[in-house]
């Protein structure tokens, strides 16, 4: 199997996800469930940081929005995933297992803002490097998805990337317009 590179190690570094792909037991549906997850958490959040202003870093409160953001949804899919499972079993361990991205989607996010608030950077820098976090995560997409599939990334999958994120930002921005 290809050697991943080092980013790319980096946005697979969870130890289950090392464990099934270096065992080959992580199916495309599973891996499908797991980019969804990864697409649908980080969209949010990255309209959440988008939407935050001065005030709101200096204050504290979007720091909270995108933690209440990332956890909020992971607990509303971890409620869809139970009822569509209603039976339990391994199916729903690993439904839970695949949606961990959701709840991961604001972790960097968070602790950029918690500096700009902590005054360690700018309110500016802090949403400029939170909303870069974002997007960066979206471009190195294509590369992760090849991974899991056991595959070598190239361009193609980082052009896919750029893509993604141009798509991520438009969908950002209609939930901005829509809801702020």
């Amino acid at each position: 199997m290809p050697r991943a590179t080092p980013v790319v190690g980096l946005v697979t570094s969870w130890p289950w996800t090392k464990r099934e792909v270096a065992a080959g037991t992580l199916t495309r549906e599973r891996a499908a469930e797991r980019v969804e997850s990864y697409v649908y958490g980080n969209v949010l959040v990255l309209a959440v940081v988008a939407a935050a202003d001065s005030t709101t870093v200096q204050n504290g409160q979007a720091v909270l929005l995108v933690v209440g953001t990332a956890v909020s949804t992971f607990v509303a899919h971890l409620l869809a995933v139970s009822v569509a499972h209603r039976h339990g079993g391994h199916e729903l361990r690993s439904s839970i297992r695949d949606s961990v991205p959701i709840a991961t989607s604001g972790s960097l996010p968070a602790l950029v803002l918690l500096a700009g608030w902590l005054g360690w950077l700018t309110p500016t820098a802090a949403i400029l490097v939170g909303l870069a976090s974002i997007v960066v995560r979206f471009v190195l997409l294509g590369s992760v998805v090849s991974h899991l599939q056991g595959e070598r990334s190239t361009w193609k999958n980082v052009l896919i990337g750029v893509g993604l994120a141009v798509a991520a930002l438009l969908v950002a921005g209609v939930k901005l317009v829509l809801t702020h």
